[in-house]
């Protein structure tokens, strides 16, 4: 058996926009839990959790430099090797490149386990168990690409076709690359056998993969060999953004997977959805009795086959219908015939010219202290629940065009107003004019909760004045 540590490799730079109104661009998918599991875990989690096993080395994840607190917060458990960020999203075959670039630049030359952030799979075991003929194959510069063998004809998934069998191990060569067909067209891959849907994880070394991107992609490998003067910042590890600026947009596939024949596939029989869609979402969703997805806040009467979602604990009451998605958040609500569901980015076009914040905007916002989250919000005043991280602190600040109230509902809160220093517990409150300099910092071993309620005229982030930041903002 093959013990060379694999090192995974964590691509959460996605932003799912096929899961609107859940998921959007300031909290993709992949930071969501969206799926049934004990210990609420985003999908970001469940795939840490499936390689926080013997024969993995510490994980390397790539992500946005918007996301950047949301992922650290949600990968502390898994204590990753690093969290590379991403000026912007450029697709995956960059996004691998800097993993790969940054694996070497740390002595890590064996195999790299390349796996989305944002799919589901029920039990990764039977992938596991066949690593050693992938590592053997890439170990000798192959790319090895990871199939899923297909139990339905789905015209969601791009397919591959396999070649001849690779003697002595559980790969194939690949004949061809498939792209998402019609249903005639995928009930045949099915009858003829001998094609698997491809799933968007490989395993090889960072060397064989620069080379052959420098071989079919050399301007995305040009800019980002020239971006690779890492740079620790907190928790993070930065690229140079100058360098990236220009770097062409592309997937592994279209860039290097579909063009160079060093590349071999393992058909895997795992239970697996990329969660690609409401429809995908539905399919792995419990079902009762009449069909709808359990959620505690639905009341159903006389309806069948419905999906039903609701945040913040809105209930939601359906009578009479069937075959519907309805999905409720804090500022949007999606009611769609599930059988149309496929057609939501043509309405998220239209969304794009009249409401484009509501593909942005999400309530709640990481820090690097924690989160804050809007409850709610009018001409004149807004209201927030910040929760402190403990041993965290926001920075020292004043506000030219609002005051705030803070109510602390748990915890302790060390607060400075001026020159004045206060410590406030459970039910106890401070009031700070426009023009005061103050901080906030939780020196407890526990969270600290804290309702703010802000009045003023301007109440954006743009009225915030930074005097001192241990975090290094400005």
């Amino acid at each position: 058996m093959n013990t060379t540590l694999i090192t995974p490799v964590i691509l959460a730079g996605g932003i799912g926009t096929r899961l609107w109104p859940l998921s959007r661009q300031a909290m993709p998918k992949q930071f969501l839990s969206l799926l049934d599991n004990k210990n609420q875990q985003s999908l970001l989690q469940s795939t840490l959790v499936r390689v926080a096993t013997e024969g993995f080395n510490p994980a390397i994840l790539v992500c946005n430099e918007q996301h950047r607190f949301i992922a650290a917060q949600q990968a502390a458990f898994a204590k990753p090797h690093a969290i590379v960020l991403e000026p912007e999203g450029k697709n995956t075959a960059p996004a691998i490149a800097l993993a790969a670039h940054y694996a070497l630049k740390n002595n890590i030359t064996g195999p790299l386990l390349v796996m989305p952030a944002d799919h589901y799979i029920e039990d990764f075991t039977p992938l596991t168990a066949q690593l050693s003929d992938a590592v053997t194959l890439a170990e000798q510069g192959k790319l090895v690409t990871f199939s899923i063998t297909p139990t339905e004809p789905h015209t969601g998934y791009g397919y591959i076709k396999q070649g001849a069998a690779i003697i002595g191990t559980a790969c194939f060569e690949v004949n061809q690359f498939k792209e998402k067909p019609d249903l005639a067209t995928a009930s045949s891959y099915l009858t003829e056998g001998g094609y698997s849907w491809n799933s968007g994880m490989f395993l090889f070394t960072p060397a064989a993969y620069l080379k052959e991107l420098e071989r079919f992609a050399p301007k995305i490998a040009k800019s980002v060999a020239s971006a690779i003067d890492f740079k620790q910042d907190l928790a993070f590890t930065r690229a140079n953004t100058h360098a990236l600026e220009s770097c062409p947009s592309d997937s592994i596939d279209y860039a290097i997977l579909e063009r160079s024949n060093n590349v071999v596939v393992m058909p895997v029989a795992l239970k697996w959805s990329d969660v690609g869609s409401f429809s995908a979402l539905a399919a792995l969703s419990k079902k009762e009795p009449q069909g709808n997805s359990p959620h505690q806040e639905h009341i159903a009467q006389n309806s069948s086959n419905n999906l039903v979602i609701s945040e913040d604990g809105h209930t939601i009451a359906t009578l009479g219908v069937s075959d519907l998605a309805v999905i409720h958040t804090h500022d949007a609500t999606l009611i769609a015939d599930q059988n149309a569901i496929d057609a939501l980015p043509l309405l998220l076009k239209q969304l794009t010219t009249t409401h484009n914040n509501k593909l942005t905007h999400h309530q709640m916002v990481y820090r690097p202290w924690g989160n804050y989250r809007t409850l709610v919000e009018s001409i004149g005043f807004k209201v927030k629940k910040i929760t402190v991280n403990s041993g965290a602190r926001l920075s020292t600040q004043r506000h030219q065009h609002r005051a705030e109230h803070w109510v602390v509902v748990s915890g302790t809160a060390d607060i400075c107003i001026d020159q004045q220093s206060l410590t406030l517990t459970h039910d106890q409150s401070c009031y700070i004019a426009a023009k005061q300099l103050h901080s906030l910092a939780n020196n407890q071993p526990e969270p600290l909760v804290v309702i703010e309620v802000q009045t003023g005229a301007i109440l954006d982030e743009s009225d915030i004045e930074r005097f001192d930041d241990i975090y290094g903002r400005k």
